[in-house]
This record gives structure tokens, sequence and C-alpha cells, in this order.
């Protein structure tokens, strides 16, 4: 282990010198680029140049619109750079594979012949700042429930079933880096860790943008009939926002809090009840990452 000190480089940059035998370890000169994998607590370095792209192929047995649906969405989430899809494939049947693949974040078909697809996965995003965006739709749907039913206004409660589609996009992003970074090089099993408590809070946020894209619906029909409900729905913002901010500010604390009011959420009203459990669920992982952060500095 090597210990650098921080620089102040200009009045809000700084700077850390990297070990000349990594450099040239690497071959690296210059105005070479670096890919950081940054998480709360760490960051991973390595040359761009050095990650090998990820290839791969396979037969499609089976044309049938849902099962296409769903071979695409398992092609997408192993994490490939790119996948040659080999069988027998109709100028139709590359539309519909051209369809689900505009419905994922990052998958292009780059050349489709009679007897092969190439999908090609161009999507180059933090884990992080995956999940920072869902947080972010959660909330703004819960603003539009909000307003919708205080405001009997059927429009806001309608704009919740996009931002649902866009959590499903996001999630399986999510899925997706989460396996690339299992892939690459780790630190070990705190790096392990780290990837799959993403990976659960990753699939609390989806489950509740279902959950949330349901209530719209109904409540969609007749908003002021769901207005005795407005108090509950503002208590689980409240607690949503609570669980969330324990899990960005790693506050064991809080995250307790939040636990202990998803549990009496629970109590509260059967509308709410599956929904204060994926709070609860968010609230516990905020926990374990508090607590590992301290311990371990994970």
């Amino acid at each position: 282990m090597e210990i650098r000190k921080l620089q102040l480089i200009g009045g809000s940059s700084y700077m850390v010198s990297l070990p000349k035998s990594w450099i040239d370890a690497n071959s690296l000169q210059k105005g070479d680029e670096l890919i950081l994998h940054i998480d709360s607590n760490h960051i991973r370095i390595h040359p761009r140049n050095r990650i090998p792209a990820l290839k791969g192929s396979i037969k499609l047995k089976r044309y049938d619109s849902s099962f296409l649906k769903r071979f695409m969405h398992s092609l997408y989430v192993q994490g490939l750079d790119e996948v040659v899809v080999e069988g027998s494939f109709t100028p139709e049947l590359i539309t519909k594979m051209s369809d689900v693949a505009r419905g994922l974040i990052g998958m292009e078909i780059i050349d489709a012949k009679s007897d092969r697809v190439v999908l090609k996965f161009i999507a180059e995003v933090e884990l992080g700042e995956i999940i920072n965006r869902l947080f972010q739709i959660v909330s703004t749907m819960l603003h539009l429930l909000e307003k919708g039913i205080e405001e009997n206004r059927s429009r806001e409660l309608l704009e919740v079933a996009k931002l649902e589609r866009d959590a499903d996009r996001l999630y399986m992003l999510a899925v997706r880096q989460g396996n690339r970074l299992l892939r690459e090089a780790c630190s070990g099993r705190l790096c392990l860790r780290s990837i799959l408590g993403t990976r659960v809070v990753a699939k609390h946020l989806e489950d509740l943008a279902d959950m949330f894209y349901d209530f719209a619906v109904k409540a969609s029909v007749s908003p002021q009939n769901f207005s005795d409900l407005l108090p509950l729905l503002r208590e689980v913002k409240k607690v949503f926002e609570k669980a969330v901010n324990a899990y960005v500010e790693g506050d064991a604390e809080m995250a307790e809090e939040a636990i202990k009011s998803a549990e009496q959420l629970e109590k509260a009203n059967g509308e709410f009840v599956c929904i204060s459990r994926q709070i609860r669920g968010l609230g516990e992982v905020a926990l374990n990452k508090a607590v590992r952060e301290s311990i371990l500095g994970d």
C-alpha cells in the first residue's frame, strides 16, 4: 500500500500523483485516458485501453414476440459489449428486435442480415448515477401523485406512467452495469458487497415505481375519491426521502428512523402495505451500507 498526499491546484481543483511504476507497467503516456469508478469512499482507476471488449455469440431458436423480448433483455443485462445473434431473420423480425432495442438504454443493432444480427451496447454510465436518477424518478412520481389527487387532476397521475417506463429502463441498465463491474477487477469482497447492495437498492426502486404506477392508474379515474389518502401519501413521501438521504449520506441513525417509520406505515393502511415494505427494505440497505462504511471503509 502507498500513501499519497492530496494537493490543491488553483482555487478549486485537487490532484494526486500516480506511481511511476504503475504508469510504466501500463505503458501510459501524457494525455492517455483513465477510467474512474467512483463510489462513496473509494475510487478505482484503470487505463481506458486496458479493458478488452466483451463479445459473445448465441443462436436464437424461438422467434415469438414474448420470448424475443425476454431474450434480448437477458442479453442486455449480461454486461457484454457486443453480441452476434445467429438465426433466420426476416425484415419483420429485425423490426421487432429494433423495437425492443429502443426500450433499452444503449442497445443498438449495428448489422442485420438474414442469418445474423449484431447487437452493440454503447452505454457508459456510472452505477451511482443510475441509482441517483432512480431516486429522482420515484420522488417525482410521489410529487405527481400528491398534486394530482390534491388538485383533482388526472393529467398529473397519467404522467406517472411515463416515469414508470423510465424506471424500468434504468433498472435494466443498473443490472447490466452491475454485471459489468463484477466482471472487472474488484477490490475483493468489499467491492462485491457494494455492487450487490446497489443492485438491491435498484430493485427496491423499480418495484416502488411499479407500485406507484398501479396506484396512479386507479386514482386517475376519480382523483377526488382518493383525497382521504393524502395525509398518508405525504407521510410515505417523507419516509421515502429519509431512507434515500440515509443511503446517500451513509447515516445509520437516519436509516433506523426510516425503517421504524416504514414499519408504522405498514400498519396504517392496506393501500400502502407493499409500498411501505419496499421503503423499509431500502432503509435496511442504507443501514447496512452505513455500518459497513463506518467499520470497513468500503
